[in-house]
């Protein structure tokens, strides 16, 4: 039994398994990080041994190997908005927050794309970078490598952490008795290595001899307790926090833009056409649509500005501190923001109209074709969210809505 428990000691203290865990998109900066991560592991007095779903070894079972992740001692989990979303990766983490919750692993969240990470319990963890700033961040870093060298920085000190971070244990001073001059006395020694014991042993005089008990010190490797405990289903918690955020800021949106945008378009076109204001029957009805038409025009102008500008963001964006940008971490186009600008008024619109044909609300058919044509985007949007995990114009215009940060 002994033996048994011996060896098991050895083998936690033989080797450091670490283990990249990330979505597909992210493969590319498992592949930096790996290279930066080349001196740490060289240098290392205690085997590294790097594993990820991206290199695995020809020959080797695929499933098999990927069971790995639930024996490392290092996670690396590399979290974005397509870490959150895919399934693969939601069912895996789970299985490696219980092992952490355990103690039985440490893992650390490294933010590779902005995303809405607040609203996961990587939270409270020790995100890395520590400046919160994602890797993919040009306007912040100097250069890619920077943002690597940090991270691989981090990576490295909760490695010596890992590794050298041991309790001590006291193991109390070894008895013996010593029998002199038909008396027995105790004598306590303490133990030492051989090579100093001999140095350092003397004769023992035929009197008294009792030395103060020094407990010797022998290091056991442990792993750190975790700080917080996590929620194992972290990513409802995020999806409703995340369209609770989006959905608010849309209708403040509505409020601070769509509103004066209709006001605002109005009187422009009466002041272009004056006779606008005379016009009867049908024409009054298609200058109504025309007027309607031109609001709509100047509203998805006036967001497509702002979200193409520096604030990348609408004013609802703004209020609710978040960002839009493309998944390189940059701003978006006005075109792209234009058209995605229409895309999200449709989607957004559509949910008004969910009983649109189940419930008549009008007795003309004409009325109720518009009602279906115009629940079809919702229909969309739920066969596109319950696969991708996304809204349909984000994943039309390959945007990203992350937490606004600092630059």
């Amino acid at each position: 039994m002994a033996t048994t428990d011996q060896q098991s000691n050895s083998k936690k203290t033989s080797s450091i398994s670490v283990y990249f865990l990330a979505a597909p998109e992210d493969e590319k900066q498992c592949t930096e990080i790996k290279k930066h991560l080349s001196p740490v592991i060289r240098s290392s007095k205690i085997p590294i041994e790097i594993n990820s779903d991206f290199e695995i070894p020809p020959g080797e079972d695929i499933n098999e190997y990927k069971l790995k992740l639930y024996e490392a001692d290092i996670v690396l989990a590399f979290i974005s908005a397509d870490f959150i979303n895919d399934d693969q990766t939601y069912i895996r983490t789970q299985k490696v927050i219980e092992r952490y919750n355990n103690n039985e692993t440490v893992m650390l969240p490294i933010l590779v794309r902005n995303c809405m990470w607040k609203s996961t319990p990587f939270v409270n963890l020790p995100l890395l970078p520590k400046n919160t700033q994602p890797l993919n961040n040009k306007h912040f870093w100097n250069s890619e490598d920077d943002a690597l060298t940090a991270v691989v920085s981090d990576i490295y000190e909760s490695i010596k952490e890992f590794t050298y971070d041991e309790p001590v244990i006291e193991e109390p001073a070894k008895v013996e008795a010593v029998k002199v001059d038909q008396t027995v006395h105790v004598v306590e020694q303490v133990v030492e290595p051989a090579e100093t014991k001999m140095a350092k042993e003397t004769p023992i005089q035929p009197e008294t001899i009792k030395s103060q008990p020094q407990p010797s010190k022998q290091k056991v490797a442990s792993k750190k307790p975790p700080q917080a405990p996590l929620d194992v289903n972290w990513r409802k918690k995020y999806h409703r926090t995340t369209l609770w955020k989006r959905g608010f800021a849309f209708f403040l949106d509505q409020i601070l833009t769509a509103i004066p945008a209709i006001i605002g378009a109005m009187i422009l076109a009466f002041v272009l056409w004056p006779d606008l204001m005379e016009s009867t029957g049908a024409k009054a009805v298609e200058d109504t649509y025309f007027t309607i038409g031109f609001a709509l025009i100047i509203y998805f102008v006036i967001c497509a500005i702002f979200e193409s500008s520096k604030w990348r963001g609408t004013f609802g964006k703004r209020i609710l501190k978040l960002e839009i940008t493309n998944k390189l971490g940059e701003r978006i186009g006005f075109f792209k923001a234009f058209w995605r600008n229409i895309l999200r008024w449709l989607i957004a619109y559509s949910y008004l109209l969910i009983f649109a044909a189940i419930i008549p609300l009008g007795e003309n058919f004409t009325y109720e074709l518009y009602q279906i044509l115009f629940a079809i985007p919702l229909v969309l949007q739920i066969i596109t969210f319950i696969k991708y995990k996304k809204l349909f114009h984000d994943q039309i215009s390959f945007t990203v809505v992350g937490e606004q940060i600092k630059r």
